[in-house]
């Protein structure tokens, strides 16, 4: 398979921001070393090595992708945002501003680790025992992170699902603290739209949030609605207006097939519902027409393949976004036609040349350039 490495200033090929038919795949690769990405490009079926600034890619993860900018936490389990293609970075608030945090020093008064509380909104409040972890390890506690807009456009507002309870915080680009949101459990997935994130919970709920006044506007727009609650639920919205949940359910195949490795995750099914506000349901689709579903630790998107050669219609492109993903395991990643008898899955890229530690991602290339350039990282 051709590869280049793609070097500033902006080559040629790329596209608008936002464009659908240049949705690219992030990973990280031995080959690419510390300090570089590999990027897949869907368009042309060829894969680029990108130069990132320091840190080095290596030393973090990441835990979302929007607007052409990846979400990543160094090795302090500071948040950082990074555009890939510009190199440029933007530090968000540190962790130790966050609502369940406290900073534990050394002797030498030196950051050692975190403490995390565990505790809700809910009154009276009940608090479970605290939890030390190392500086790089409580990273492991953010699940996923989306942007309301643009950095470039100079109001942008983060928002990020975490631990204790999969809970919301959010934080203004250029602000230096986090804000908890103390209402609902067990958020799984955020959009935002047309002024409003709107969050799914494990049971399927939806709830919509407006952080534009001075204080948090609720609105529980649809009940729980499933019996079961399933750690990868996606909430996206529709080119056609309709809100849709995806309901993804991973396994770990049993002991006893010698043909698959135990520590291997699967994606074993694909549902996908229309979220009928109105009825206060949950409407299963039997298909999707000419559009494809993008879900993993990106923002979760709906996009239309008519004009996208190199997209297949009806299907789901999916990447990992696990915790158990982070523990070295190996995991299947790659696009499922989405029908309503079965799913097959098969490979976007083969063979996979990323790192298992840290799952590939998809994202859409942003050229815009900010004027928070070359800020580093958001200390202790």
């Amino acid at each position: 398979m051709a590869q280049g490495v793609l070097r500033r200033p902006q080559p040629q090929w790329l596209p608008p921001p936002a464009d659908p038919m240049f949705t690219l795949l992030l990973y990280c690769t031995e080959a690419a070393g510390a300090s570089a990405v590999g990027m897949y490009s869907l368009l042309e079926r060829r894969e680029y090595t990108i130069p990132l600034p320091d840190p080095p890619i290596s030393n973090r993860t990441w835990i979302g992708s929007s607007h052409g900018w990846i979400v990543t936490a160094d090795d302090k389990s500071n948040l950082i945002l990074l555009n890939p293609i510009t190199g440029e970075q933007i530090a968000l608030p540190p962790v130790t501003t966050m609502e369940h945090i406290k900073p534990i020093f050394n002797q030498d008064g030196v950051l050692d680790k975190y403490e995390m509380s565990y505790y809700n909104g809910l009154i009276p409040r009940v608090e479970e025992t605290p939890y030390e972890f190392d500086l790089p390890e409580y990273r492991e506690v953010y699940y996923k992170a989306m942007l309301s807009s643009n950095p470039s456009s100079g109001d942008c507002i983060v928002m990020l699902i975490h631990q204790p309870y999969s809970q919301l915080s959010f934080a203004r680009v250029g602000e230096d603290h986090w804000n908890w949101i103390p209402i609902g459990l067990f958020y799984t997935d955020c959009i935002y739209h047309k002024g409003w994130f709107y969050t799914v919970s494990v049971l399927g709920a939806v709830d919509a949030f407006n952080l534009n006044g001075p204080s948090v506007v609720h609105k529980r727009i649809l009940k729980d609605m499933l019996t079961l609650g399933y750690e990868q639920m996606y909430i996206v919205q529709s080119p056609w207006g309709d809100i849709l949940t995806v309901n993804r359910m991973t396994i770990i195949p049993r002991n006893g097939n010698p043909e698959i490795e135990e520590t291997e995750l699967y994606t074993s099914d694909i549902v996908v519902y229309k979220a009928d506000i109105g009825e206060q349901k949950l409407v299963k689709m039997t298909g999707i027409g000419d559009y494809a579903l993008f879900i993993g630790h990106n923002t979760s998107s709906c996009l239309p393949v008519k004009d996208c050669h190199m997209l297949m219609p009806n299907h789901v492109y999916i990447t990992d976004d696990e915790y158990l993903g982070y523990l070295s395991l190996d995991i299947s990643d790659g696009m499922l036609e989405f029908t309503a008898w079965k799913i097959t899955l098969s490979n976007v890229v083969s063979p996979e040349p990323w790192k298992s530690w840290l799952p590939p991602i998809w994202m859409m290339p942003n050229l815009m350039k900010t004027g928070f350039q070359d800020q580093n990282n958001g200390g202790d």
